[in-house]
């Protein structure tokens, strides 16, 4: 399939929702009214969905192969929600999954066919190597189950969804892909039995395009285009007629955005910015759930704030933010004045899961990604080096974060005091 947009997808096959020309190509395609194709607006991103969920106004919410509980902070109070019913479909028990109310086993890659498409557009195509096990089922047949549990139909009321596997499911995403930048029309599965085939590929041709806009020829045009634009400072869409106005004729944008400073300002009661960083070497974080040695967390500061706070290198120190607080051991480094980095390298997900509570949880209105990048902060010794209570306040910490509970004032306390429900805890 084609890689999707950070808020969510397009239309299948690279198309604009805002083109009625394209949700037509794909209502007669598909033999159904325009009106039940969803393009009243862009897609809804993940963390709209999410916030939609917390202010109630969704009733259903299906997960599929994602953890967003694992690193989205304070998700658990969302899909706990009585009036939220929570499906997931995965072929782990994830963090999200103790929380569903419904669990979906799904098949693991190997114990599925279908294909998959990297970044440089190359098709691949994955055979099944063994038969899932137990009651778990492949996301396709999961889908196709659903499709005919909701007898959905065509405008002859005919099965809307007339593929049975995987092959068949790929020619009808063919026909999909039509004409589009995307095309796939002259990949087959036999063909890729043979090696990886790079999209756009049409029938005629013997092999895909390596290399997309030869000719400096740009899939801008209107009536091609997958997006009409936006701006790059409020994510507001522009609309066809402001685009047609200025039609491109098959040229790039270069569009050119004014900096814009992070929400996150450091102040008089929280006087630093900290940020997290990981080091090329990249410790895998589930080894402390494997029982194996895990790095104390560490927070590198400047010599100078150090001084300022009677922080010595090697003393415990407390981060607290508007949101939440952290604990983790002070080095003296090279950082600029007025910022903190928390090293995450090899640490659980404990330790990552409090630094995101520290957080906002407020995403950018153009990209739709999480603001995580920088928080606000000030730190308050806890303890030196050497002293009984520093290994306590760690090993007192790392217990507390190990079970699941969120750091944030309000939601232990509506936890209970400290004690996160049984069903939150970490099995």
């Amino acid at each position: 399939m084609c890689p999707p947009k950070p808020d969510g997808g397009d239309l299948p096959g690279l198309r604009n929702w805002a083109d009625t020309g394209h949700v037509r190509e794909l209502a007669d395609l598909w033999n159904v009214d325009p009106a039940v194709i969803p393009h009243w607006g862009p897609a809804t991103h993940a963390g709209q969905i999410l916030r939609y969920a917390e202010e109630g106004s969704l009733g259903l919410l299906w997960i599929m192969a994602s953890d967003p509980a694992a690193t989205m902070p304070g998700l658990d109070r969302v899909l706990g929600r009585e009036d939220l019913f929570v499906v997931v479909q995965d072929p782990y028990l994830t963090e999200t999954a103790r929380l569903a109310d419904v669990v979906l086993p799904a098949a693991a890659w190997g114990e599925r066919t279908g294909t998959v498409t990297g970044a440089d557009r190359t098709v691949h195509l994955c055979e099944k190597a063994v038969e899932p096990p137990g009651e778990a089922r492949t996301d396709l047949a999961i889908l196709l189950d659903y499709a005919r549990r909701m007898d959905l139909r065509d405008r002859d009321g005919r099965p809307l969804v007339h593929w049975t596997d995987a092959e068949s499911a790929f020619e009808a995403w063919k026909a999909c892909t039509r004409g589009r930048p995307c095309d796939h029309t002259g990949i087959t599965y036999e063909r890729l039995r043979a090696g990886g085939i790079q999209w756009p590929c049409v029938p005629s041709s013997s092999h895909g395009a390596e290399r997309l806009y030869a000719g400096g020829r740009f899939a801008t045009s209107p009536g091609h285009c997958q997006t009409f634009g936006a701006d790059l400072a409020t994510g507001a869409e522009y609309g066809e007629e402001r685009y047609r106005t200025g039609d491109p004729g098959g040229r790039a944008f270069l569009h050119a955005a004014d900096f814009e400073p992070s929400p996150e300002v450091a102040d008089d009661e929280h006087p630093l910015v900290l940020t997290t960083r990981r080091a090329l070497r990249r410790f895998p974080a589930h080894l402390a759930r494997l029982g194996d040695a895990v790095p104390e967390p560490c927070l590198e500061v400047h010599p100078g704030d150090a001084a300022e706070l009677g922080v010595e290198d090697g003393d415990l120190v407390r981060v607290e933010s508007p949101l939440g607080v952290l604990e983790a051991v002070a080095r003296l480094s090279g950082v600029r004045p007025g910022a903190v980095v928390l090293l995450l390298d090899g640490q659980g997900e404990a330790v990552t899961r409090a630094a995101e509570e520290l957080t906002l949880t407020a995403w950018d209105a153009v990209s739709r990604r999480p603001l995580r990048t920088a928080v606000a902060v000030r730190l308050v010794k806890a303890g030196r080096r050497g002293d009984a209570s520093l290994e306590e306040g760690l090993c007192g910490a790392a217990a507390r974060l190990g079970r699941g509970v969120t750091v944030r004032p309000e939601v232990t306390a509506a936890a209970g005091g400290g004690e996160a429900p049984e069903r939150y805890e970490e099995v």
